[in-house]
């Protein structure tokens, strides 16, 4: 299952109100009633607020690393499954500060450095993200009846920066 995210305004995310490292039950119960089983073999795949989501323990630091439970196939999925944030341990804000810096068009040293996270991570979540949107635009585009597009000043942009693109 893959999930669209708006990568202008970054996701509010309602912190559990305790100190404690669990969070707060309410916040969880509301978080499983916006989620789906993401496993293809479930009888309830992809089907929000069926009630058979429940929060099973957190993993991490960040506020969306949370381990959910379908009750229908009992299979346990993070809730950031199906994002281009799942295996990263960066905040997401940090994430979404490094996707700015790019699109400002900072090259990915200039971004490591600004936002102090080793080049490699740059690149990792560019092919992750670049990835990710190229699965959402298939996924829209499957059946779009387009019959005449302009595309000059894209295709300018990215014959300059031809150069950069894979062959």
């Amino acid at each position: 299952m893959i999930y669209l995210i708006e990568l202008t305004n970054p996701p509010e995310i309602e912190l559990p109100q305790n100190e404690g490292t669990i969070p707060n039950k309410e916040v969880m119960e509301e978080k499983a009633n916006h989620l789906a089983c993401p496993k293809e073999n479930c009888k309830k795949y992809g089907k929000i607020g069926e009630g058979n989501i429940v929060f099973r323990n957190k993993y991490g630091k960040q506020p969306s690393q949370n381990l959910f439970r379908c009750k229908c196939c009992r299979k346990t999925f993070s809730e950031r499954n199906g994002t281009p944030f799942f295996g990263f341990h960066l905040p997401e804000e940090k994430i979404f500060l490094i996707i700015k810096c790019l699109v400002e068009g900072n090259g990915t040293r200039a971004t490591a450095r600004i936002c102090g996270v080793h080049r490699d991570t740059v690149t990792k979540i560019i092919r992750r993200f670049g990835s990710h949107s190229e699965q959402i635009s298939h996924l829209f585009l499957q059946r779009y009846p387009l019959k005449e597009c302009q595309l000059d000043e894209m295709w300018t942009f990215i014959k300059k920066n031809k150069k950069i693109l894979p062959p």
